[in-house]
């Protein structure tokens, strides 16, 4: 894909009313992309919920912030605001500050931490993203705006999607030119593939998921993707997707509220006779860290 460079008056940038911290400064991990993923995802809501970011999965190589919004947590003057959700729902964070170094922290350990954006059904119009002034962004735009928020800013290590927000409308032309842009700043085809993650948790009850995982051309922008039904059977939405996009593109995410221990640990420890997966994920690892930590040493 050729990359069209767009200029435009919107940036990404330090909350001013926030000092600025030695952890702030500090650019996103340069560690190689590991073999097998074990992706955790931070589920700010998550009940119960008494572990901070640093010790819920100690196991994980991949974390992913559920809640919130890159802007806000980049640009909090703007898109923030200290009644915001993710500052209030979790007991060890009333400030982006406390998060971003919580963040650095796992960094520092070699772990990659994406931020979730979710997909809205404005992703299947010519204007995606509308900023805080009123600014409606195309689809360059907004990747742009992404990458600015994610990398420039945040110095995180990628984005996860979350594929869910269509319903049964399926993804259209403008839908599928976006996830292949952001490709440009993050994932396999990027500027930045060796240190860089791009996921998308899809399901078989979100038709926009179906222009992702059974669409290689806009799958291999992407590392993997997680399937998240998490109460369907666990090899059958494995090779929903698999089947078209390869199982080396392919995981299934478990989760506690659906998946007992040994079924994740089944579903960890099993390999697709087509070859290797690409790792295991646990939605709202923080609920029970044994269960998450014990899923990940599980996986083959």
């Amino acid at each position: 894909m050729v990359t069209t460079l767009v200029t435009f008056a919107v940036s990404c940038k330090k909350d001013a009313a926030q000092p600025e911290s030695s952890s702030d400064t500090k650019e996103a991990s340069t560690e190689a992309l590991p073999a097998h993923f074990k992706v955790a995802y931070y589920a700010f809501d998550a009940t119960p919920n008494q572990l901070p970011l640093t010790q819920f999965a100690n196991e994980a190589n991949v974390v992913v912030l559920f809640e919130g919004t890159a802007w806000e947590m980049a640009d909090s003057a703007h898109y923030g605001s200290p009644n915001a959700y993710i500052l209030n729902v979790n007991p060890n964070y009333h400030s982006y500050k406390a998060i971003k170094d919580h963040v650095r922290v796992l960094q520092q350990r070699g772990v990659k931490v994406l931020m979730n954006v979710d997909d809205a059904p404005s992703w299947n119009t010519t204007t995606p993203f509308t900023t805080y002034n009123g600014q409606g962004l195309n689809y360059q735009q907004f990747a742009a705006f992404v990458k600015t928020c994610i990398v420039d800013s945040l110095h995180f290590d990628g984005i996860a999607l979350d594929v869910e927000h269509l319903g049964s409308t399926a993804a259209n032309t403008n839908f599928t030119n976006l996830v292949k842009q952001f490709g440009a700043y993050f994932g396999p085809l990027s500027s930045n593939s060796a240190n860089t993650v791009y996921t998308a948790a899809i399901y078989s009850g979100a038709q926009a998921g179906y222009a992702i995982g059974q669409t290689p051309s806009v799958a291999q922008y992407l590392n993997f993707v997680e399937d998240m039904g998490y109460f369907q059977n666990n090899t059958t939405r494995f090779n929903r997707w698999a089947n078209s996009i390869g199982p080396a593109k392919t995981m299934i995410g478990v989760s506690k509220q659906y998946n007992t221990l040994s079924n994740a640990t089944a579903a960890a420890s099993w390999l697709p006779s087509g070859g290797n997966k690409a790792g295991i994920m646990v939605f709202a690892g923080n609920v029970d860290s044994a269960y998450t930590n014990t899923i990940f040493r599980a996986l083959n």
